[in-house]
C-alpha cells in the first residue's frame, strides 16, 4: 500500500526498516558530562533507553542504532543545543571505534590507517559506513547513515565530521588541515560552534557528510605505530569481519551509496564491489527475504528523505546524486514511497527552498 502522509504531517517510511542496525556505545562515552556541563541529569536520560554510565566504557557493548539515534535527538532538545552531536564529537578518537580504530592507530602509513578503518568499520557501527575516494590531488573521507532510523540524522553527521576530524588530526598531527567540510544540513543561524569545532572551509546543504584533503597526507607515517601490534590487531580484525554476514545491509547498502552518484549502480557492479559473481548476490539476497531492488529502493527512498529535509539543495541535484539522470524519475519514485512529490514534502516538513 502506497505510504501517506498523515493530517499531522507525518511521513511514514517505506519498508525496510533495517531495524537490526546496531553500534558501539563507546563512541557515546562523552555524552554524561557534556549532558551534566548544560545542568541535565545524565542518569535519568541514559536510564530510558536501559543504559548505565558504566556500559559506556564496555568496548563489548552495543545497543540498537535506532535507539542511538533517538537518545542523541532527546540529548539536544532537553538541552537546547542544535549542536549538541558536534560538541560529542570533541571525546572521540580512535581509540572509541573499537578494534577498527585500534588497527587504524598502529597502520603503518595514514593511507593504510584509513583503509583498515573504512574495511573493518562495521565492526563498530553497522548503521552506517565509512568510505574513501582516493584522488591525484585531493582525497574524500565521508560517512554515510544507511539505518533507516534518522530522526536526528544532522545531529549523527554533525557527530560523525568531528570524529573524522579527530581522526585525521590523531593519525596526521596538529598541522593537519582539511581544505572542505561537508555538512547536509541546513546552514545554522550561528555557525561559530561549526568553526570552532571543526575549524575549516565549511560547506552546507551538502549531499554527502565529508571532510576533503589533500591527497599528499596519505603518504605520511603514523607516529608511534607499533608494528607487531598492528599484525596482531590484522588477523583480529580479519577474523572478525569474516564471521559477519557478507551480506550484512550495512555492506551492501554502502556499495550502494558509493556506486549511485556516479550512475553505475546495477547489480554487477554492486556483486563486483562485493567480491562475488552477480548470480551468486542474487541467491544470496533471496535467501535473505529482499532482493536488490528493494535494497536499491529502500537506500534511495531514506537518502532523499534525509536531504530533502536536512538540506535545501536543489531537488535535481538531489536526484543526481541518488542516480537519477531525469528529476521526473525521481519524482515519480518519491510519490511511490511516500505518496507525494519531494517538493510536497519539504512543503509538509516546513524545509522550503
Amino acid at each position: 500500500m502506497r505510504n501517506e502522509a498523515d493530517q499531522r504531517g507525518t511521513i511514514t517510511r517505506p519498508s525496510g526498516d533495517s531495524s537490526d542496525a546496531r553500534v558501539h556505545l563507546s563512541a557515546l562515552s562523552g555524552i554524561p558530562e557534556l549532558l551534566e556541563s548544560f545542568g541535565v541529569a545524565s542518569a535519568p536520560m541514559l536510564e530510558q533507553f536501559h543504559i548505565a554510565r558504566a556500559d559506556l566504557l564496555d568496548a563489548k557493548r552495543s545497543e540498537r542504532y535506532a535507539d542511538m539515534d533517538r537518545l542523541i535527538g532527546l540529548c539536544a532538545k532537553e538541552t537546547r543545543c542544535a549542536h549538541f552531536g558536534l560538541m560529542m564529537s570533541r571525546s572521540i578518537s580512535l581509540e572509541s571505534l573499537g578494534i577498527a580504530g585500534r588497527l587504524a592507530r598502529h597502520s603503518p602509513t595514514v593511507a593504510a590507517a584509513l583503509s583498515a578503518l573504512v574495511r573493518h568499520f562495521s565492526l563498530h557501527d553497522t548503521g552506517g559506513s565509512l568510505s574513501l575516494a582516493v584522488g591525484d590531488e585531493e582525497t574524500t573521507f565521508s560517512y554515510t547513515i544507511h539505518a533507516a532510523a534518522r530522526q536526528s540524522s544532522e545531529q549523527i553527521y554533525d557527530l560523525c565530521v568531528g570524529a573524522m576530524i579527530n581522526i585525521m588530526r590523531q593519525l596526521c598531527g596538529a598541522e593537519w588541515r582539511p581544505d572542505t567540510i561537508m555538512l547536509p544540513r541546513k546552514r545554522p543561524r550561528d555557525i561559530r560552534p561549526f568553526l570552532t569545532i571543526l575549524g575549516a572551509p565549511l560547506q552546507f546543504d551538502a549531499l554527502h557528510a565529508a571532510i576533503v584533503f589533500s591527497s599528499r597526507w596519505l603518504a605520511q607515517p603514523v607516529s608511534g605505530a607499533d608494528p607487531v601490534l598492528y599484525e596482531l590487531l590484522q588477523n583480529r580484525a580479519h577474523t572478525d569481519i569474516a564471521e559477519q554476514d557478507p551480506l550484512l545491509f550495512s555492506e551492501v547498502r554502502r556499495a550502494i551509496g558509493k556506486l549511485l552518484p556516479d550512475g553505475r549502480c546495477s547489480r554487477t557492479a554492486i556483486a563486483r564491489e562485493l567480491g562475488m559473481h552477480q548470480r551468486t548476490l542474487g541467491r544470496r539476497l533471496k535467501s535473505s527475504g529482499t532482493t536488490f531492488k528493494e535494497l536499491l529502493d529502500e537506500t534511495r527512498s531514506e537518502h532523499a528523505r534525509q536531504l530533502l529535509h536536512d538540506t535545501t539543495a536543489p531537488i535535481a541535484r538531489i536526484a543526481q546524486s541518488l542516480g537519477y539522470k531525469n528529476p521526473t524519475v525521481f519524482t515519480r519514485a518519491f510519490r511511490k514511497w511516500y505518496g507525494m512529490t519531494p517538493r510536497d514534502f519539504r512543503n509538509v516538513t516546513g524545509n522550503h527552498n
